[in-house]
């Protein structure tokens, strides 16, 4: 169930930050990036689910559909394809090398690259209309901070909410609240 994606464009997020300072382990060399725009270049044998030339954007949250978590209305942390930390794929291999030696990947999905090996889980088809450099926050900052500020909290049309830090994942959940309330906290 694997795909050969070429990445289009890709974007930092603070967690990439963390990574390059050896977050949650130091290991390197380490292809960053976990929030990008790609296209479908090539399928593995017998898959299905995408077709070459399709717009993707690779997650490093993966659903197989099937769980309690994929099936819950409340989360998507997959069960079967767990966030993976350790900088290798859930098999325990990495796909990278660089001069010889293991490059290890930030989440499952490494998107600073020209090329990636990933399989169909980690991958969302999106729309071809879509504005393909402003999507690549989707896989990380918009669905953490929508979820975290809309999702998780249950908010309602006319709730109020108070932001803190002013941050630009707060800030870009605030507008869609029909009333807010901005809170400076530094």
């Amino acid at each position: 169930m694997k795909f050969r994606v070429k990445m289009l464009y890709a974007s930092v997020c603070h967690t990439d930050l963390l990574f390059a300072n050896g977050f949650p382990i130091p290991v390197f060399p380490r292809v960053m990036g976990h929030e990008g725009v790609g296209v479908v270049e090539s399928i593995g044998e017998g898959v299905t689910g995408l077709r070459e030339g399709d717009l993707v954007i690779p997650t490093h949250v993966a659903e197989c559909r099937t769980c309690e978590n994929c099936m819950s209305e409340k989360t998507n942390l997959c069960l079967k394809y767990p966030i993976s930390y350790n900088g290798l794929m859930l098999d325990g291999s990495s796909r990278m090398i660089i001069g010889g030696q293991t490059a290890y990947h930030a989440f499952s999905c490494s998107t600073w690259c020209q090329y990636m090996v990933i399989n169909l889980n980690f991958l969302l088809k999106i729309d071809p209309k879509t504005p393909l450099p402003d999507a690549t926050f989707l896989s990380c900052g918009f669905s953490t901070g929508y979820g975290a500020a809309w999702k998780e909290p249950m908010l309602q049309n006319a709730s109020s909410v108070a932001v803190f830090g002013l941050g630009p994942v707060g800030l870009g959940v605030a507008p869609t609240l029909f009333f807010f309330i901005l809170v400076n906290s530094g």
